[in-house]
């Protein structure tokens, strides 16, 4: 993801594939390790000299001797992508700490992970016949497929007595165990998955084997020094935790640092539950796609048993975030079956099924659910609750609830899913202020009015980057040449202020900001008009096809009627669609087919996408008001500004002469045509690099390539080794780069391909598997071109359909897919890419060693390889 893009708004939910892959792998790798030992001289910290808690082992399964100096315990969930990469590091453990470690399992299956919870009832089953670690091992390895078919047929390889497992899983016998260790991983910080307790020390994620060892032989260190003071080896785990904490409550202010600022946040109609009358009113901005509003879910089910009949209600706004495709469709099908008296028997449908939130999906719930599907689908189709959930998303905005899950608790904010204490502080408070309240005669009714009516408006606006643009992004304060030309516009032709729009109708911001843009032209009916221009990113593999659909219907005087059908409909952008919109439209069909077939438009399309990177318009949506720049899915008070200031500059002008009419002619006279580039580092100054990190580090890492995939001659001067994830588009966008990098520098450079799936995409790791099964049969490349070609479709179904394409043998390719084979050299790969610099992203490049990071254009890898051809004399 390139950074010197500078698309702070729009390109937060496409960036979240590059930004997860670095921030959050070190967010899980980063966690708190306060001992210092040096590799060769490694001294153990005392027992009581660090974090430690008092994990108690109970009768979960554990392999490894009773006398190990290490006991590590492991929360985990056999759906969670990290902790099926972290398996192989577990074993590496195990064989290189032999009889000095024991492993114990415990179960937290995470709510948002549908299959989690029967896996691991299944895992239990299993346990009661002496075959949980077999179990175990099969569960990892087919992590794609833990229905109940699967674990029945699992069950049956690794020798179970299947009427006892079936009966254990029919009966959920295993739930209360299961239960039992979610409740001590949430007592003890573990409310993530992979989580782990080195003799009662805290390791968090899918970390790789280096952190293991480093914690391990400190460990190891400290026990060979209680052993030698006499400590027995069958009390070691016991005396080394015995002064560990009990809890994790996290202290209020880190993790909620504006804790005491009060809001005065609307409760309006929203839907709520509990007590009608409540001392304490807990109002959720929430999403039912986002995985921590699904883990917070339970917690909110313990705050409403905790406290019934004691004043406490809970209230539902939507805030469905625009990277979350299929956020706004499921709020939109809860109204829906709220409007049928099922809110909540929705919502808690969806939140039991959040891997699942497509539309036949929505349908089978409220079929499930016994509504009227008639109406249930014609509340979806004529999208009647949007507007009330735009509503909310911006009121969420105004009070600083910009993430979800957000609470306000009466007006307090808490951001994310706490645990239960974090909640219970709070509304203990509450509770007191309000009973002080009502001892002074304020009713009941009145409580939640009077405690918050000292409470701010909305949130103080967050904090502003430094002044003036970052090199290469155009400056706000500076007017740019944003041409009109003949594009789609609406708004009076003399309006004094015209806002050029660059968008993509598959860019989720995009939609997001349509309301808005709507909200402005009704504000400023006769002072504002809008112009569109194409700007389809090359990952969104629909955004073509829908500007060209609606380019067609611009031919026809229907352009503004198509885009508005588009954006109604944005999950649904094929060929059939769009023809669908077309003749919904009321397009000549013929003369619209001609159009599509011919690609009359793609030139056009092409040139606003040009037209837009030469003033900086390279994310989506761009806004240029009166030739100034606002970036992203911005809330209306950002274009309110902005177009209130435009508007006396243009009095200023009408008043010196010039025409309504002619205001932005004026104004462009003077625009700036084009963004002047990046500055280069002045030679020799070292660190004097533009503001923002360098596409290309100076830094010569080692890279071993080994036996990666690779192309090109064997003695090429320059190798590319890249670490990719096929399920990724900056990864997808990067391609044509390489591609033109290829046919470029023809004999002078081979690449090597090392797979780094990211663990937020799920069908990455299958998609690396398939490339690996494809390469055993000498066709990598072939299967890598077929799946970043169809990077929307990464499902066994589609991979076999491409084996076959390739010619491969099917029978080979299958049992590849099925052994998960392929799985321990994917992981050594991702912890190969980890050990050379870090945690990082996707993609990331070594060009002979140097490293960058991102889908960066063409010049930014010319520019290392011109330099490193010139270091070996062969330009």
């Amino acid at each position: 993801m390139s950074k010197g893009t500078g698309i702070v708004g729009m390109l937060l939910a496409l960036a979240v594939g590059y930004w997860l892959g670095t921030v959050t792998e070190k967010r899980r790798a980063g966690s708190e390790d306060t001992t210092a030992a040096s590799a060769a001289n490694v001294k153990g910290p005392a027992p009581g000299d660090i974090e430690r808690y008092r994990v108690p082992l109970g009768v979960s399964p554990i392999r490894g001797p009773e006398t190990a100096k290490v006991t590590i315990v492991e929360f985990s969930d056999f759906q969670c992508p990290f902790c099926g990469r972290v398996v192989e590091t577990v074993h590496q453990v195990e064989k290189a700490y032999g009889k000095n470690v024991r492993i114990q399992f415990r179960h937290n299956p995470l709510p948002m992970h549908d299959k989690a919870q029967l896996a691991a009832e299944a895992a239990v089953a299993a346990a009661a016949q002496g075959k949980f670690w077999e179990m175990h091992d099969k569960l990892f390895t087919n992590q794609q497929a833990l229905d109940r078919p699967n674990l029945e047929q699992y069950a049956q390889q690794i020798g179970l007595d299947m009427s006892k497992f079936k009966a254990a899983l029919d009966s959920g016998s295993g739930k209360g165990q299961i239960q039992a260790d979610k409740m001590l991983a949430q007592q003890l910080g573990a409310t993530g998955t992979p989580a782990f307790f080195i003799n009662g020390r805290p390791l968090k994620g899918a970390v790789p084997y280096d952190q293991f060892k480093k914690m391990m032989d400190e460990e190891i260190a400290s026990a060979d020094a209680m052993l030698k003071a006499g400590t027995p080896i069958g009390q070691l785990y016991a005396r080394i935790i015995e002064k560990g904490k009990l809890s994790a409550t996290p202290p209020m202010a880190a993790q909620n640092p504006d804790a005491n600022q009060l809001y005065k946040v609307p409760v309006g109609p929203a839907p709520s539950r509990g007590d009608k009358l409540a001392k304490v009113i807990i109002i959720e901005y929430s999403d039912y796609q986002c995985p921590f509003c699904g883990r917070v879910e339970p917690t909110l089910k313990q705050i409403e048993d905790t406290y019934h009949g004691k004043g406490v209600k809970l209230v539902w706004k939507d805030n469905p975030l625009p990277f979350h495709q299929n956020a706004m469709p499921a709020a939109e099908a809860v109204r829906a079956a709220g409007e049928q008296g099922k809110f909540w028997e929705m919502h808690d449908k969806l939140f039991a099924n959040q891997q699942a939130l497509d539309r036949p999906s929505l349908e089978k719930y409220a079929q499930e659910l016994g509504l009227n599907v008639t109406k249930f689908k014609a509340a979806l189709d004529s999208h009647k609750f949007q507007k009330e959930i735009q509503s909310e998303i911006n009121e969420a905005a105004n009070f600083g609830a910009r993430g979800t899950p957000s609470f306000f608790i009466n007006g307090r904010p808490l951001r994310g899913a706490q645990p239960f204490e974090s909640f219970k502080n709070m509304i203990d408070e509450e509770l007191k202020k309000a009973d002080a309240a009502l001892a002074r005669g304020v009713k009941l009714a009145g409580v939640y009015e009077e405690l918050t009516k000292a409470g701010l408006d909305k949130a103080a606006a967050p904090p502003m980057p430094p002044a003036g643009p970052r090199p290469g992004e155009p400056d706000p304060n500076t007017a740019y040449r944003a041409e009109v030309g003949k594009s789609p516009m609406r708004g009076p032709k003399n309006a004094k202020v015209t806002i050029v729009l660059w968008s993509d109708f598959q860019c989720p911001f995009c939609g997001r900001v349509e309301p808005t843009l709507k909200q402005v032209l009704e504000t400023y009916p006769k002072e504002v008009r809008i112009v569109w221009k194409n700007l389809p990113l090359p990952f969104h593999q629909n955004a073509m096809p829908a500007a060209e659909a609606a380019m067609a219907a611009a031919e026809q005087g229907k352009f503004w009627e198509m885009h508005d059908l588009i954006f109604q409909n944005q999950q649904k952008l094929s060929k059939d669609d769009l023809d669908g919109y077309a003749k919904q439209a009321g397009l000549n069909m013929s003369k619209y087919q001609a159009a599509m077939e011919s690609h009359k438009f793609k030139a056009e399309i092409d040139a606003d996408t040009a037209a837009g990177n030469k003033i900086g318009a390279r994310g989506t949506p761009t806004m240029f008001i009166n030739g100034k720049v606002l970036v992203g899915a911005q809330p209306f008070d950002a274009f309110k500004t902005k177009i209130d200031e435009e508007i006396k500059n243009a009095d200023k002008l009408i008043a010196k002469g010039t025409s309504a009419g002619r205001v932005y002619d004026e104004i462009m006279k003077t625009a700036k045509a084009e963004l002047p580039a990046a500055p280069a580092a002045p030679a020799g100054a070292q660190g004097a690099q533009p503001s923002g990190p360098p596409p290309v580090e100076k830094t010569v890492y080692k890279v071993d390539p080994g036996d990666a995939p690779s192309r090109g001659p064997r003695h090429a001067p320059i190798s590319i080794v890249i670490f990719s994830d096929f399920q990724c588009p900056f990864c997808s966008r990067v391609e044509p780069t390489l591609k033109e990098v290829e046919d470029t520098y023809k004999g002078k450079v081979r690449f090597f391909w090392k797979n780094y799936p990211l663990p937020f995409h799920q069908n990455a790791m299958p998609a690396a598997e398939a490339a690996m099964a494809a390469a055993e049969q000498g066709k990598f490349w072939e299967m890598h071109d077929k799946l970043f070609a169809n990077q929307q479709a990464l499902d066994r179904q589609t991979f076999e359909k491409h084996a076959q394409e390739l010619g491969l043998d099917m029978g080979k390719f299958r049992a590849a897919l099925d052994s998960g084979k392929f799985k321990t050299a994917i992981n050594n790969d991702i912890q190969y890419g980890n050990s050379i610099a870090g945690p990082i992203g996707t993609p990331t490049m070594f060009i002979n060693g140097r490293k960058i990071s991102g889908a960066y254009p063409f010049s930014s890898f010319k520019e290392v390889i011109d330099e490193e051809l010139q270091k070996v004399g062969k330009k």
